[in-house]
């Protein structure tokens, strides 16, 4: 029961990770003006500069999270 309930966390986790990376990349490529900033004209919001780092930090921590339980639930 318990290694099913940790691998079940760690594909969670490294799907989420997967989804913020996809996130990551689609917003590091968009043309920020001098304050760092993005108005996406269809959606009528404002991405910050700021976001892109902040994803790909979540990215990194959330692919260790389930990397590390993945481990643990291997272990006999």
């Amino acid at each position: 029961m318990r290694r099913g309930l940790l691998m079940l966390a760690a594909v969670i986790a490294l799907g989420l990770a997967v989804g913020a990376a996809l996130i990551w990349n689609t917003r590091r490529s968009l043309p920020f003006n001098a304050e760092g900033r993005y108005f996406d004209p269809e959606t009528a919001i404002v991405i910050q500069e700021q976001s892109v780092i902040a994803y790909a930090t979540l990215t990194v921590a959330l692919g260790l999270i389930g990397v590390a339980l993945g481990f643990m639930a291997r272990r006999p």
